[in-house]
Formats: C-alpha cells, structure tokens, sequence
C-alpha cells in the first residue's frame, strides 16, 4: 500500500509545474475537490479543467509550499503557503490548510479551507503581510 503522506506531498509538489493533465495521476475518478465557499468539483474531469482554469488566471506561478503535513489512516492534513503571482507580478502566498482523503494511491477527496477575503486583499493592491503566517 501507498503511504498516503507521501501521495499528497508528491501531488502537492507537482502542482508547481502547472500540467493538469500530469496531475491527473494523483486522483480517482470520482473525485470530489472543494474549495470552501465554492462548488465542489466531482469527477477526474471537472476536477482537471477546474485545475486548468487555475493555472490560466495565474500563468506566471502556481506553487504549494508545505508548512506541515499529517496523516491518521487515509487521512493527510496539511497546512501550506500557495504561492501565485498576482495580476501585479508580484508572488503572493495564501495560507490554506487542506484535507486529503487518499485510498490507495489515489486522492479521493480534497477540501481546501483558506480566507477568501485575503485574495480581494491581495488583487487589490491592500497591504495585507500582516496576515500571513510567519
């Protein structure tokens, strides 16, 4: 059996090269991926256009770096900076925990809970280094 840590560390880190295509390795095809406040996504398919469509409003970057990590069964938490460059240029990092469900080696459930308010912050211009974790 695949150690669920180590599944979502190597998804986690592949993000950074923005191919959803490559990412769709990493989940099941029943997926269900929600980012809190939003719409879950269901299935391999809406989950990798969902990813496109991430990597598209922020071309220049797209990386997770992980804080912490933690598992209990199939259960990986994990406490993460995701780095994008905003539409200033600048790299802007967004403090998210997430939630993995991952069976086998497979990613069955994904939710990710952050402050939505932050991201206004961010594109807006707003000094907001404050809020960010140290």
């Amino acid at each position: 059996m695949t150690d669920p840590i180590e599944v979502v560390r190597a998804f986690c880190d592949s993000m950074a090269k923005r191919d959803p295509q490559a990412l769709r390795a990493f989940l099941a095809d029943d997926i269900v991926y929600q980012n809190t406040g939003m719409a879950a996504k269901v299935g391999v398919e809406d989950v990798v256009e969902d990813l496109a469509g991430q990597f598209a409003m922020f071309p220049d970057t797209y990386e997770y770096q992980m804080k912490n990590i933690a598992g209990s069964g199939d259960v990986v938490l994990t406490e993460r900076l995701d780095v994008i460059n905003g539409f200033d240029g600048v790299p802007h990092a967004v403090p998210v925990m997430g939630t993995f469900v991952v069976l086998g080696d497979r990613i069955t459930r994904w939710t990710d809970y952050f402050d939505t308010a932050l991201i206004g912050k961010m594109l807006s211009g707003e000094d907001y280094s404050t809020l960010i974790p140290l």
